[in-house]
């Protein structure tokens, strides 16, 4: 993959669309699960990717899907199956191409995790898939609160909380991804995939010396300078990223990422002799290089 496709994916957020926790309930993430994309940004690795939605059901018109099976009059779907029709919904409308009665298909899911919260306020799935509605269709404020509903009945869903976090990340709001990264990882301290995110949203957040020295806890020196010098690159900072780039390979002259990038960079920006913007990015151990 070349700069300009990962500058677009940093332009996105991460996490650009998702990184779900790993059950069977995941919609198709909001993060890349592009296996380049992702092996140069954070220096490989795997975000857990979403399983199908189970169940199919009615959607009010527009998309066939396979009919509820029959009932007896007056008898209510459980909980559980009232949230396997709403991701049902959910799926059906916001997949590709876009159905002509989305919006109805999205307010009969909104209806049906209603409905099965009625039944189980503490219903997971419900509660899950509701937070997750509202991050694909982009509802910030709602998307906060839902996530906040879930955690404050699973406190210790760590894997959850990072996905809170990717959420965040979708929305730009690199202080509220940092927030809930340092509440999974208060769970599951080694966790290297909320590290990895963590050390990402800290640097979209400015904070280059915390990025650096977090992601150098899961990655080596050399990942670490490139991913920042991608994210110093998109805040349009061409001179500090080519230091950084530098610095990664005095670090590792071998790093094949870094010497792609480096090379565009040349091309796209030219060295500035008068520029010297000083690295304000420290080493791992504290000195300046």
């Amino acid at each position: 993959m070349d700069g300009r496709r990962l500058r677009l994916f940093i332009v996105g957020g991460l996490l650009a669309g998702g990184v779900g926790c790993a059950r069977n309930t995941n919609p198709p993430g909001f993060v890349p699960t592009n296996p380049q994309q992702q092996s140069k940004l954070f220096g490989g690795g795997s975000q857990p990717t979403a399983a199908a939605t189970p169940g199919m059901g009615p959607t009010g018109g527009g998309m066939p899907v396979e009919a509820a099976p029959p009932r007896k009059a007056g008898q209510k779907l459980g909980p559980d199956a009232e949230t396997a029709f709403a991701d049902t919904h959910v799926q059906v409308a916001l997949g590709e191409p876009l159905p002509p009665n989305k919006d109805e298909l999205l307010d009969l899911a909104r209806h049906r995790y209603d409905r099965a919260l009625k039944q189980d306020p503490k219903h997971q799935g419900a509660l899950l898939g509701l937070a997750r509605m509202h991050v694909r269709v982009g509802e910030r404020e709602k998307t906060a609160a839902a996530f906040k509903r879930y955690v404050d009945a699973y406190p210790k869903d760590a894997a959850v909380q990072h996905e809170a976090a990717m959420a965040c990340a979708r929305f730009q709001d690199w202080a509220g991804a940092c927030a809930w990264c340092d509440a999974a990882l208060r769970l599951d301290p080694e966790n290297r995939s909320v590290q990895k995110t963590r050390g990402f949203c800290l640097a979209r957040a400015g904070r280059w010396d915390e990025a650096f020295a977090g992601m150098c806890k899961v990655m080596p020196e050399a990942q670490a300078r490139y991913n920042i010098a991608a994210v110093l690159l998109h805040a349009n900072q061409p001179e500090a990223s080519r230091q950084q780039l530098q610095l990664a390979l005095r670090a590792d002259p071998q790093h094949a990422n870094t010497i792609d990038m480096l090379a565009e960079l040349d091309h796209t920006h030219p060295t500035n002799p008068a520029a010297n913007p000083g690295n304000a990015i420290q080493t791992v151990g504290g000195t300046a290089p």
